[in-house]
């Protein structure tokens, strides 16, 4: 007897014991049937969530900056040098206030030669009056005096104007956040001198999906968050755009921030849009909703302890819950622990809770 012989012959011994047991095991149940659940008892256990009306939102994130219309970067209208700077950075300053003066020396001896010019011009025209009115010289030497000072009062008003712009006043009340010229340096355009900057106004611009146009309208309620800060602000929109931008397909949104927040200009900021708020709502954690091969949402309920198949129809998801359409009403028990382990028709018990 070779080994090849000795092999086979285990082979079929142990096949043999084998078959025995199963049918020793099978002649145990009635008739030499598969004993169904209810003759063994042996049910899927589960545990359910009942279904009721809840409120449900939904949201959606967009980012943008914070911007300002009230910045201003104040440039000389009077080239010169810078002379004497009149507050510091950091201060409270009020429309009008004088914040640089500019060096008017040679402006200032100008406005001395007009002054000695109109002076004699004046002299001038009181004598040519004088001799008008006794019938004295010509009205042409009358109207010419008369001409030499009105011109003179002119140049004088022009240049004042002149002196007063050398002098950079702040455009409107806010902060002097910034000033790029110091003393003794050049000033003139296209350079700044000073900055100044009012937080009082402040607003998120934002660009949105054209996807999202129908959803948005003035007034409706956002909130805003920007990292760092502690919490998120609740504010409103200002300001839907009313042209889509065709490089990107979107729109602009501007949304108004409470006068003191701590932001600042050219914060980023994401803006959360509720695009859709229920007051009662059937929803479900999106786990519990599976698909089926031909892609119909479903879930399990149980009904006379039962396990039974739903289809149902969902909408939007939000914070992990899932709005649900229809195919569920207030009430229904859909299996959460053990929904992967049933089929339709198979009896289930209850989880202790």
């Amino acid at each position: 007897m070779n080994l090849t012989t000795t092999y086979a012959g285990r082979m079929l011994a142990a096949l043999a014991i084998s078959v025995g047991l199963i049918q020793c095991g099978a002649s145990d149940a009635p008739d030499g049937k598969t004993p169904t659940q209810e003759e063994t008892g042996a049910y899927t256990q589960v545990s359910v969530r009942d279904m009721e009306w809840v409120p449900f939102s939904h949201s959606f994130a967009v980012q943008g900056n914070v911007e300002t219309d009230r910045v201003a970067n104040v440039l000389a209208e009077f080239p010169g040098v810078v002379e004497e700077v009149l507050r510091k950075e950091g201060d409270q300053v009020a429309k009008g206030d004088a914040l640089v003066r500019i060096n008017t020396d040679v402006l200032g001896k100008q406005r001395e030669e007009l002054l000695t010019q109109l002076a004699l011009a004046q002299t001038l025209l009181e004598r040519q009056e004088r001799l008008w009115g006794k019938d004295i010289g010509s009205e042409v030497d009358f109207l010419q005096a008369q001409a030499g000072v009105q011109s003179l009062e002119r140049s004088l008003a022009t240049l004042d104007e002149q002196l007063d712009k050398a002098v950079i006043r702040a455009p409107f009340s806010g902060v002097l956040d910034r000033i790029f010229s110091n003393v003794g340096e050049m000033a003139a355009p296209p350079m700044p001198v000073v900055r100044v900057v009012d937080l009082n106004d402040l607003y998120v611009r934002a660009s949105v999906s054209d996807h999202y146009a129908g959803a948005l309208s003035e007034g409706q309620e956002v909130r805003v968050e920007v990292r760092g800060m502690e919490e998120g602000l609740e504010s409103q929109i200002r300001r839907v755009g009313q042209y889509i931008t065709a490089a990107n397909r979107s729109i602009d949104l501007t949304v108004d921030l409470p006068k003191g927040t701590r932001m600042l200009p050219n914060m980023v900021a994401t803006v959360h849009i509720t695009d859709l708020a229920l007051d009662s709502a059937l929803t479900l954690p999106a786990s519990l909703v599976q698909q089926d091969a031909s892609g119909q949402d479903f879930v399990y309920v149980v009904q006379d302890d039962v396990a039974q198949k739903r289809s149902v129809v969902s909408g939007m998801m939000s914070e992990g819950m899932l709005l649900i359409e229809s195919g569920l009403n207030p009430g229904d028990q859909v299996i959460e622990r053990g929904a992967t382990r049933v089929i339709s028709g198979e009896r289930v018990e209850l989880m202790e809770s």
